[in-house]
């Protein structure tokens, strides 16, 4: 992984010109191929999700703080039978069929909000999971988001990061931290206070008042995090007149943007579909194929 300062610092110095007013050019050139890129197709590595807890009679949870477009959501209960409700789009329809309210666990319907899904039968009963899978919300990097005060103590497969001398914020939930003892990078799932966060996976190994920092990543796979930078420099060079540098990084984008889209056809290429899961074009399913409910 590259972090969003490590790609304008690469930028300042293949446009040959490291002057501040620059490097504010190169950051907002990479952003807007960053985002061109993630809006071209349904992308696998920019999908997520995340597991939320039913709470009895309560109708409405919270999106996830990185869902930009919510694409399923399953609901397990304690029966272990996976529930796939379905999305309603209009809000009167919705109001409709909430006029009375309905109990249960056999989750039907839900219903988006602008920060939240409403379930329709309304939760019964406490501790049902309600996964959400959705595209990631797509935002601004910046290089001022980058921080190194203090030291960090962590132990051997552990999530748990202790500050000393830190100001963590919840703002720094989604970054991810880099030790200089441990060069993986470690995605913050959650803000505790200015002197503890919790990494999403555990670290491999421990680390004893040791150096680190937390940054915005190219939110591209491994090998492939500096086609924005190509992007943004054909860009550059096309602005500043210099049609045979930005035509070689043109042809260095538009080569990247093949290969990720090979690399993640190959993610997928093995995936299950209606035909072999026994659901013909009506949906009805196949009783003499395997449940597609279990887990």
């Amino acid at each position: 992984m590259k972090s969003f300062t490590q790609l304008t610092t690469n930028f300042t110095t293949l446009s040959r010109d490291s002057a501040a007013a620059n490097l504010a050019i190169g950051v907002t050139l990479i952003n807007v191929y960053i985002k061109k890129i993630l809006v071209m197709k349904d992308w696998t590595f920019n999908r997520g999700s995340y597991a939320d807890a039913s709470v009895a009679e309560q109708q409405a949870y919270p999106l996830p703080y990185n869902c930009g477009r919510l694409i399923e959501i399953k609901v397990t209960p304690a029966s272990k039978i996976n529930y796939f409700p379905k999305e309603i789009s209009s809000r009167e329809i919705w109001t409709k069929l909430n006029r009375v309210e309905v109990l249960g666990d056999q989750a039907q319907k839900f219903f988006v909000e602008p920060d939240e899904v409403e379930l329709y039968p309304v939760p019964a009963t406490a501790g049902s999971t309600i996964k959400f899978y959705f595209q990631k919300i797509i935002k601004n990097l910046a290089t001022a988001n980058d921080y190194a005060a203090g030291t960090v103590t962590v132990e051997a497969r552990s999530k748990a990061v202790l500050g000393i001398g830190t100001t963590f914020t919840s703002a720094m939930v989604g970054r991810f931290i880099t030790f200089d003892d441990d060069p993986y990078f470690y995605e913050i799932a959650s803000f505790t206070d200015a002197t503890h966060v919790t990494l999403k996976r555990e670290t491999r190994l421990a680390i004893t008042s040791g150096d680190y920092d937390i940054v915005e990543v190219i939110p591209l796979p491994d090998g492939y995090e500096d086609i924005p930078l190509w992007g943004a420099l054909a860009n550059y060079f096309q602005m500043n007149e210099d049609p045979t540098q930005a035509r070689e990084y043109e042809r260095m984008y538009k080569e990247g943007i093949v290969e990720l889209e090979r690399r993640d056809a190959k993610t997928t290429g093995n995936v299950m579909t209606k035909e072999t899961m026994g659901i013909d074009e009506g949906g009805l399913i196949d009783i003499n194929r395997w449940p597609q409910d279990i887990s």
